[in-house]
């Protein structure tokens, strides 16, 4: 690993001025060719971005991202496979390929094969930082909690909104315990690779409707030993969906809701070089939905934070 006090690298432009960015990019894209920088480069670009994007930045966010976008260093960066893929389709998740990459699922290890060595350097760097390794930890948490719900109820039901591909699914070891598992997604490409790869011989079935129609659907209510909503989306009425999700559990079911933290020092860069826009939340903003089933229905709430500290859960259980 190359020191961060080395010449002549070490002399980056000061960012006192709008000016002063594309010396600086010139710079890092210089530092990235070289085998090793890549740390060095990116912990950098993040700090970068971070100033762009900060209120007492020289010119408006929305111009230094397109400045950003249109230097020499965007089409480097498009040698990291898991950049070129989140930015076919930016949002406030990752689409299914690129969350692959993220937590480097085996599947995507051909993208990862074919990259340039300053591409494979830069990948390997930006799966180090906290975002990403707050979605590999997240598959294995998800599948603990299916594991406690389906240990505990011979013939468990289990409804994931927001599903994705559900990668928490190869995690699990209490398959056989569950009698189904009901996915909602309306995302096809993860629907696609969701029926190419989901393990053999779990109860998987697919619920049809977005997520203000699962709101108003009565007949739910009270079908469900655990509801799993792993990334919250931003709702302008979140606790209706969180009103109809409770209300579908079992006596002594399990209501799990995730959702990043407030935002970190990497939100900027993974806006410019990602396309994502997650909707950051305090821990407050998450514990607060805790209120809103009735108290007489609730039999224990409590905000979990994930270990590397990027995201958190609220867990709600119902009495039985």
């Amino acid at each position: 690993m190359p020191d961060a006090t080395m010449t002549p690298h070490s002399s980056l432009v000061p960012l006192d001025h709008a000016e002063g960015l594309e010396p600086l990019l010139d710079q890092l894209v210089e530092m990235a060719w070289e085998p090793g920088w890549a740390p060095l480069v990116l912990s950098r670009l993040i700090a970068l971005c971070a100033a762009l994007r900060s209120p007492a930045a020289p010119q408006p966010w929305a111009e230094s991202l397109a400045r950003l976008r249109a230097h020499p260093l965007q089409r480097l960066m498009l040698e990291d496979p898991l950049v070129r893929e989140s930015l076919l389709r930016p949002g406030p998740t990752p689409a299914p390929i690129a969350l692959d990459l993220l937590i480097q699922h085996e599947s995507v290890r051909p993208l990862l094969d074919h990259a340039s060595r300053a591409g494979h350097d830069l990948a390997t760097a930006t799966r180090q930082i906290g975002y990403a390794a707050a979605w590999r930890a997240q598959a294995r948490f998800l599948a603990r909690i299916v594991d406690a719900v389906a240990e505990r109820e011979a013939q468990a039901e289990i409804l994931t909104l927001g599903a994705g591909h559900l990668r928490e699914a190869g995690f699990v070891s209490y398959g056989r315990n569950i009698a189904r598992w009901v996915m909602q997604e309306n995302d096809p490409e993860a629907l696609a690779l969701l029926r190419r790869q989901a393990p053999a011989g779990l109860a998987l079935r697919s619920l049809r409707c977005g997520l203000p129609y699962f709101v108003r659907r009565p007949y739910l209510r009270g079908c469900f030993d655990l509801i799993m909503v792993p990334d919250l989306p931003l709702l302008p009425e979140p606790a209706r969906l969180v009103d109809a999700a409770f209300a579908a559990l079992k006596p002594g079911g399990v209501l799990l809701l995730g959702s990043p933290t407030a935002a970190p020092p990497e939100a900027a860069f993974l806006e410019a070089y990602l396309g994502l826009t997650p909707a950051w939340r305090p821990a407050e903003a998450l514990a607060a939905l805790a209120h809103v089933p009735p108290a007489a229905e609730m039999a224990r709430a409590q905000v979990i934070p994930s270990l590397e500290g990027r995201r958190h859960y609220l867990r709600l259980e119902r009495r039985r």
